[in-house]
């Protein structure tokens, strides 16, 4: 508990969300004395004025005796405050759940509030919350796993209601952005892009920009800790009761794979890290599809082979269009060749009519796009398909600004969402080039 009464008048030092000193911890204990409520709000008052002036932010959870708490901030910051704490004869049994570096904040603008059940919060002017009974419950099944339900009291963005326009969603409320300048943004990149491109007869599917979950960097660090519980719990609440799986590919899975990259870059973990956090989503991916509904395919076939560009061990972006077009009726080849010899020996066994290629879902690699090139030259030289459809898809074609034809493609998949109307969409671009075939069978 944030017991100590030392409050300075200086004023609080700028908070950046983004910057790479922050640090978070988490601990529990165990208050020596029962607590009133008017115990509570002094806890909570001081903690808020102490925080304020470290650029502190957090959540302080309390049920019975048992206390959690979150803090975040620059580590300095976080460690004085914790020093405090630790010597402050009120409470025990003090125990630390987790520390580590982080890189972004989970309570943005939350000196300090208070989860507690029954604490009257109509006085208390926002300053405590009431905690979900589940969440109390797991907390006292397992407390170990503090960390992943602290950040459940976050609210989370509210979800535009069926039939809602892109306009309407963006401005139901302050949830769903923090400024008026974000949901311009939101309106311009969902609404107005979109319908500009459809009017100039452009695909729309590559002016999807959908809406990241907010949790999606939490997903990314639960997926690079021991305990793989916790991001199994936290994707299986966001899909909900019954949910299609691939709703989530976009808001949640793709952002959270960059979400790892971004972790790599700022030294929070290993390549290794990077790599089985992937392995870990996608097997995620598999498990919870396995449920979901399959549409029934209108018409022919298309013969579609998805890969990772030969070189590339990241699978993850091919995982997911594989999904996607399983669940929509299709019945793709996945196959991981090893360079480009054994790529052409795919496409040249049999006819194939669309060959998605994908880099890593998250790094970067600029460096990578030349041999992306020269992969879809191979692949087209050797294929039966003189109209082969290419799509690419990878973190590269999503923030770098790379385009499909700097590497030879015909398009740039930024979300593996409705990957197969951009392969029918081409299909169908070169279907003048080859009338003698169609829909993926020779007339």
């Amino acid at each position: 508990m944030p017991y100590s009464s030392s409050v300075s008048a200086d004023p609080a030092p700028p908070r950046t969300s983004a910057s790479p000193a922050l640090s978070t911890l988490v601990y529990r204990s165990r208050a020596v004395a029962p607590q009133s409520f008017e115990d509570l709000q002094q806890i909570t008052r001081t903690a808020q004025a102490r925080n304020h002036r470290e650029a502190v932010t957090g959540v302080l959870l309390h049920d019975d005796s048992s206390f959690f708490q979150w803090l975040e901030g620059p580590a300095a910051g976080v460690e004085r405050i914790m020093q405090s704490i630790r010597d402050d004869p009120r409470h025990t049994d003090l125990d630390v759940l987790d520390q580590r570096p982080s890189s972004a904040r989970r309570f943005d603008g939350w000196d300090m509030k208070l989860a507690a059940r029954g604490t009257a919060s109509a006085r208390w002017n926002g300053e405590v919350l009431e905690p979900p009974p589940e969440i109390v419950e797991d907390l006292r099944r397992r407390p170990a796993a503090a960390p992943g339900l602290l950040v459940k009291l976050v609210p989370l963005p509210a979800e535009p209601a069926a039939g809602d326009s892109p306009l309407a969603a963006s401005l139901a409320g302050p949830a769903l952005s923090r400024s008026t300048a974000s949901v311009l943004k939101s309106v311009i990149l969902e609404a107005v892009i979109p319908r500009l491109l459809n009017g100039h007869g452009l695909p729309a599917a590559d002016a999807e920009h959908p809406r990241v979950n907010p949790r999606a960097p939490e997903l990314a660090e639960l997926l690079v800790a021991s305990d793989q519980a916790a991001s199994l719990d936290l994707i299986r609440e966001l899909r909900g009761h019954d949910g299609d799986a691939r709703r989530l590919y976009a808001p949640l899975f793709e952002p959270a794979a960059r979400s790892l990259g971004d972790l790599w870059g700022d030294d929070l973990c290993s390549e290794f890290d990077v790599a089985l956090g992937l392995c870990r989503l996608q097997t995620a991916v598999r498990l919870l599809g396995v449920d979901a509904p399959r549409t029934v395919f209108r018409g022919v076939q298309p013969n579609v082979l998805v890969a990772p560009v030969p070189g590339e061990p990241h699978q993850l972006v091919g995982a997911l269009d594989t999904e996607w077009l399983w669940n929509a009726g299709w019945a793709p080849q996945f196959e991981f060749p090893a360079d480009d010899r054994a790529l052409a020996d795919l496409v040249s066994a049999t006819w194939i009519d669309v060959l998605d290629l994908s880099l890593s879902a998250a790094f970067r690699r600029a460096e990578s796009l030349p041999r992306l090139a020269r992969s879809i030259a191979h692949a087209r030289r050797a294929s039966r398909n003189p109209a082969l459809v290419v799509v690419v898809g990878g973190r590269a074609f999503v923030e770098a600004g790379a385009a499909s034809p700097n590497v030879g493609a015909d398009f740039a998949s930024r979300t593996s969402r409705n990957v197969d109307r951009l392969m029918l969409q081409g299909m169908e671009m070169h279907r003048a080039a080859r009338p003698d075939r169609v829909g993926g069978a020779r007339r």
